[in-house]
Parts: structure tokens; sequence; C-alpha cells
């Protein structure tokens, strides 16, 4: 039959939807050729850009399910877009892809970074954004000056950092 036009419908199209790239395996033996020591820290990954969580089995969960399972693991505030940066003796239980984490429970003080899977330790000289952290550096003033933490443990970029806070908290004269 000529003339008739045979109505196109795309209902019934299947339309496959981009599944997100996989994660690239972590070389655990480039790690520790380089002196980094992965932790088997207990550790859920926040998928940036996203409400959802990768769970210690490598299942996504949306953030709302687990905060319902797991109330304590929110306590803090997270606007879920920038990398973070913490201190304490035990790593926190939600991290984001690059958060950075110091152990202040060793001497010294070690710095983590969370590569999804794992905290990784990374040498203090080649990180220093956790410096900005005024609490850490109020942490470290505070044990230093109660003969809990060596001053020669430090490095050069925390010794200037804590010199920097100082001077700009020194109580004015006059």
């Amino acid at each position: 039959m000529l003339g008739v036009k045979e109505e196109v419908s795309d209902e019934n199209i299947p339309v496959s939807e981009s599944e997100p790239e996989p994660e690239p395996e972590v070389d655990i033996q480039e790690f520790l050729d380089k002196g980094l020591v992965p932790t088997d820290g207990k550790t859920y990954q926040r998928v940036l850009g996203s409400d959802y969580i990768i769970d210690l089995e490598g299942k996504s969960i949306h953030q709302d399910a687990l905060k319902q399972q797991h109330p304590d693991l929110f306590l803090k505030a997270d606007d879920g877009k920038s990398v973070n940066t913490s201190f304490g003796t035990d790593f926190p239980f939600i991290a984001t892809k690059g958060d950075i984490f110091v152990r202040v429970d060793q001497m010294p003080n070690r710095v983590y970074k969370f590569m999804g899977h794992k905290w990784i330790e990374v040498e203090k000289e080649k990180s220093d954004s956790y410096l900005f952290d005024e609490e850490y550096i109020k942490h470290l003033i505070a044990r230093i000056e109660t003969g809990e933490y060596d001053i020669d443990l430090l490095s050069d970029k925390e010794k200037a950092q804590i010199e920097d806070y100082l001077q700009a908290n020194q109580p004015s004269n006059g």
C-alpha cells in the first residue's frame, strides 16, 4: 500500500543506561614499593556527587537507607561535595575518595588518604591540606604544651603552621 505511513513508537525500544566506569583496581604492591602502607580501616565510600554510599561489601546503598540503619555514622554534617580533612584515633566510617585523615594515636602522627576501598598512608611532605584544619593545629599545640607530643616529631610544615597560628592568635598588647 502506498501512501500509508506506519507510526513509530519508542515505547518498546530498549534503552540501555550507561553504567558507571568501574573503579580501577588499586595495585597494593605499587603502594608498598613507594613505602606507602594500605590499611584495613572499615570505611564506607561516599560516591561523589551522588546520594549513594558503597558499603563494605561493595554494594551501593542510598545514604538515607544507611542513615536509618546506622544513624551514628551521620553525626557530622557533610555537604557531599568537598574533600574533607579530619583527625582522630579511628578512621571515619564514611569518607569520600580523596579524603585526608591524620591518625593522632601514632608517633609521629601519620597522614592517610582514602582511596575508595582502603586508607593509604601518605608522606606528610607530599600533602599539606590537613594543616589547614584549625582544630588539628589546636590539638597539636595542646599535646605539645602537656608534653604528650615531642616538637621534634613535627614536620617543617606543621611547625610553620603552628607558628602562624600562634602569631595570629596572640593577645594584642594595649
